[in-house]
């Protein structure tokens, strides 16, 4: 049996090759063409096996196509040599690349069997399309999702914007509120530290609160009062509400926990104006008090006085109704705005416009703007008064020609005020003084801390009061 394979072997068993050449031209031809052919379409393969490896660097099993590579291009080769040993004896040679081929194969062979199960988990074509089909399935799926997303992202944008805006207006219409009702609004956290203030107060600016204390910002007293009502709210979460006062102004302070706990949020309203209206009420109202007393007292002292002077009921009805008058005229005076003084023109105006036909005038007055005080203009238009009632009884006012001038001047800080009379009765100095000559002649002077010179000449009583002038 070996002997028998042997001979297989054997060079005497061969024809040799030279001998090929006594082949017909056409067979060897044929055999020649043909490995050429192969040869070059083993070539080309290799060529693309490396093209589509250098392309696709992310192939996993790179080695198996260069193996594959190697494998058809020794093949090539073998074929190629086939044909140069038909006329060359380059025998050694082609059994060399034979050899390599045959190496490469087996090494490719053997390596291929392994990929077989991996090859064939990969999915069909009919598995690629239906794949294919499900995927592009979901891709409408999802892209109608995304628009779908993408309208509801829009509609989620425009109520955004909507609210967004609604917040803005709300905030303006906040800020506008607080700024014309004049409360501030505060944010302090648990360590009422601030957080939030909605406009500047105190001459510092909104910036110049946050992260500051109460005890940094306010004065001690001030800061005593409101840091123990917010302390009382934070540990009793009950509101409260109490008057702080701080420097010059005063702060009607209300306080609330916040819902969370974590602080509080307080409202200020500046009651300054309430505060000074108040102590200008009591003030007001103590004046009156004083003013009713004085008034009592004088309507005492004028009705004793001309009771004292007066010769029957009726005598006394009539000059006390008249004094009573021209102390209401001058009470109507005392009545206006403290930014309003009565002045002198207006005093001799109310007391003397009564006695002055715009048809017959008798009475002429002229002079300055002079500014008068309370005590001022009650005592003269009472001394006014008496002065214009004995005219009209007994002086220039009780005949159709009489005259009377009243003329005031300023002088060095003083103010003369004269009172003439003329064309009257012949005029004869009084036997007794009574109460309208205590008026004229002595209260009135003691009021405005003056002086007063009464003169009863034939021709006219002459009146003249001098006194400071007031500031």
């Amino acid at each position: 049996m070996r002997e028998a394979f042997l001979r297989w072997f054997e060079p005497s068993a061969f024809s040799p090759h030279g001998f090929c050449l006594l082949w017909e031209p056409g067979l060897i031809w044929l055999h020649a063409l043909s490995d050429i052919v192969i040869a070059l379409a083993y070539f080309s393969i290799p060529l693309a096996i490396m093209a589509f490896l250098r392309e696709r660097r992310d192939f996993e099993y790179r080695w198996v196509g260069w193996l594959f590579a190697a494998f058809i291009l020794a093949c090539g080769t073998s074929h190629v040599l086939a044909v140069v040993t038909l006329w060359q004896p380059y025998y050694w040679l082609e059994g060399g690349v034979k050899a390599i081929t045959a190496l490469v194969s087996l090494a490719t062979a053997l390596l291929l069997w392994p990929l077989i199960p991996k090859a064939l988990a990969l999915p069909s074509p009919a598995q690629m399309r239906q794949a294919n089909t499900e995927l592009a399935s979901l891709v409408q799926r999802l892209e109608r999702r995304e628009a779908e997303l993408l309208e509801l992202t829009a509609s989620l944008e425009k109520r955004i914007a909507e609210r967004t805006a609604g917040l803005a207006a709300a905030n303006i219409r906040f800020e506008t509120a607080l700024a014309a009702s004049g409360v501030t609004v505060v944010t302090q956290d648990a360590q009422l530290i601030y957080t939030y203030i909605s406009k500047g107060e105190l001459g510092l600016a909104p910036e110049d609160f946050i992260g500051r204390t109460d005890a940094e910002v306010l004065p001690p007293n001030a800061y005593e009062q409101a840091h123990a009502l917010k302390r009382g709210v934070l540990e009793s979460g009950k509101p409260a509400r109490g008057e702080v006062p701080v420097g010059g102004q005063w702060f009607d302070l209300i306080v609330e926990r916040l819902p969370n706990g974590e602080g509080v949020i307080c409202g200020a309203i500046d009651i300054t104006r309430r505060k000074q209206d108040e102590e200008r009420i009591a003030f007001l109202l103590n004046e009156v008090k004083h003013r009713v007393g004085n008034l009592l007292a004088v309507a005492q002292a004028m009705l004793r006085q001309t009771a004292l002077n007066s010769d029957s009921v009726d005598d006394l009805l009539e000059r006390f109704g008249l004094r009573l008058r021209a102390l209401g005229l001058s009470q109507n005076l005392l009545l206006r705005p403290s930014d309003q003084p009565a002045t002198l023109a207006e005093v001799v105006e109310m007391q003397l416009k009564v006695y002055n036909d715009p048809e017959h005038a008798q009475v002429s007055a002229q002079g300055p703007e002079v500014m008068l005080d309370p005590p001022a203009v009650m005592h003269l238009g009472m001394a006014l008064h008496e002065l214009a009632t004995n005219a009209a009884k007994y002086g220039a006012l009780s005949v159709p020609d009489g005259r009377i001038t009243l003329d005031w001047h300023v002088q060095d800080g003083e103010v003369s005020l004269v009172w003439r009379e003329s064309g009257g009765p012949p005029v004869r100095p009084p036997t007794r003084k009574g109460f309208g000559r205590e008026v004229v002649e002595w209260a009135v002077a003691r009021a405005v801390e003056g002086r007063v010179l009464l003169n009863f000449p034939p021709e006219g009583l002459t009146w003249e009061l001098r006194f400071p002038l007031q500031t």
